[in-house]
C-alpha cells in the first residue's frame, strides 16, 4: 500500500492536509464548520456499520473475521458517544440557531458531495461481491483519518489543551486501538492482492475513495447558508 500512496502522492497529501482538519487540530475550526462536518459525517455512520458487515460476510480468514466483527462494536460505542455528546454541546451555541434546524430535522441538508459518497457506499454494500474492493475502501477511509492526525503531529500543529470537541475526535483517530485497526486493514488489503485484476481493483478503489474524501472535507468546510 505504501507504493500505491506514493504513486498517488499529490492526491493523498491533499486529502490529509485539508483546512478543515488542520484547523480542527489547531483548535481554530469554527463551531459552524465543526457542526456541519459532524452532522454530515454522522450520515455515514450507519453505512459504515453495514459496510464492515458486508466486508465481514466476504472475508475468508477466521481471525480477520473476528477483528472485523469487533470493530462494529467499537463504532457503535465510542464513536457514537462522541457524535451524540458533541452535537448536543454545539447545539447550545446561539450562533448556530439558524443552521441547526436545516441540518438536523427529518429532511436535513445533505451536501451534494456527501450524497455522492453515500451512493458509492450503497453500491459497495448492496452490489459489490469482491472482498478486495470492500477491504480497500475500508482501509482508505480509515487511513486518511489516521494520516490527517499524523500530518499535524509531525508538524507540531496540534495545540495543547484542546477543547474536548476537538481533542476527543483526534484521540478517536490516533489512539492505539485505531492505529492497530488501520494496520490490520492494510495487512488484509495486501493479503488479498493475489492477481493483476485485484491489484487494479485495489488501485481504482483507493483513488476513487481518496477523491471522495477530499470532496467531503471541502464541501463541509465551504458550506454556507
Amino acid at each position: 500500500m505504501e507504493k500505491l500512496i506514493q504513486d498517488n502522492y499529490d492526491l493523498y497529501t491533499k486529502a490529509i492536509s485539508q483546512p478543515l482538519t488542520n484547523e480542527l487540530c489547531q483548535g481554530t475550526l469554527s463551531n459552524s464548520r465543526l457542526y456541519t462536518y459532524l452532522v454530515q459525517d454522522l450520515k455515514f455512520f450507519e453505512f459504515s456499520l453495514n459496510l464492515i458487515g458486508k466486508t465481514l460476510s466476504l472475508c475468508d480468514d477466521p481471525g480477520a473475521s473476528i477483528r472485523l466483527a469487533k470493530q462494529i462494536g467499537w463504532l457503535a460505542d465510542d464513536e457514537n458517544t462522541y457524535f451524540r455528546e458533541t452535537l448536543a454541546e454545539l447545539e447550545k451555541d446561539n450562533d448556530l440557531s439558524s443552521v441547526i434546524p436545516k441540518m438536523r430535522n427529518d429532511n436535513g441538508i445533505t451536501l451534494p458531495a456527501v450524497t455522492k459518497y453515500i451512493e458509492y457506499l450503497e453500491y459497495m454494500i448492496h452490489e459489490s461481491k469482491t472482498y478486495i474492493e470492500l477491504i480497500t475502501l475500508c482501509y482508505t477511509m480509515e487511513k486518511i483519518y489516521l494520516a490527517w492526525v499524523e500530518y499535524n503531529q509531525e508538524r507540531g500543529t496540534i495545540v495543547a489543551n484542546l477543547a474536548p470537541k476537538f481533542q476527543t475526535w483526534i484521540d478517536l483517530h490516533s489512539g492505539e486501538h485505531f492505529i492497530e485497526w488501520v494496520d490490520f486493514l492494510q495487512r488484509e488489503v495486501e493479503r488479498s492482492i493475489t492477481s493483476e485484476e485485484k491489484e487494479k481493483i485495489n488501485h481504482d478503489t483507493f483513488v476513487k475513495t481518496v477523491g471522495l474524501e477530499i470532496d467531503f472535507f471541502e464541501s463541509c468546510y465551504n458550506y454556507k447558508e
